[in-house]
């Protein structure tokens, strides 16, 4: 689906949904095509230089609602993205320093009648190895 640091699977998503590929939409695009694992909108908006904080949400709204980016966990009240990759999984964050890990998930998509694009998301807490041995 998504090769690793190219935007360019993002703005053809956008142009094949019939939205506008603004200068805007694009930096963020090359933004978020550069993320492996787990971001914040607050990490975003550090990386786009002055970027208006309500267009920069505004665009991760969008590609959430296009499926290029989906919402994984919430920390201290604020929502966390990862790129939408082929392989579904979960994750585990450590309660001590927030490490954040991947797991794999042996659920199957499903369908539900009367919906269409069914996400799950689960999380676990714990302490890493780190934070456990310096109980």
């Amino acid at each position: 689906m998504n090769t690793k640091h190219d935007p360019q699977w993002i703005l053809n998503i956008l142009s094949d949904k019939k939205q506008k590929v603004t200068p805007s939409r694009e930096h963020i695009a090359n933004i978020v095509a550069a993320h492996t694992g787990v971001f914040s909108p607050n990490e975003i908006i550090e990386e786009a230089f002055g970027m208006d904080r309500v267009t920069v949400y505004r665009i991760l709204d969008l590609f959430e609602l296009l499926d290029v980016i989906h919402p994984v966990l919430t920390q201290h009240g604020e929502k966390h993205y990862e790129v939408h990759g082929e392989k579904h999984h979960h994750h585990v964050v450590c309660t001590g320093c927030e490490k954040t890990s991947c797991i794999d998930c042996e659920v199957k998509r499903t369908r539900v009648k009367g919906f269409g694009e069914i996400h799950h998301s689960v999380v676990f807490t714990g302490l890493c190895d780190q934070c456990h041995s310096s109980i």
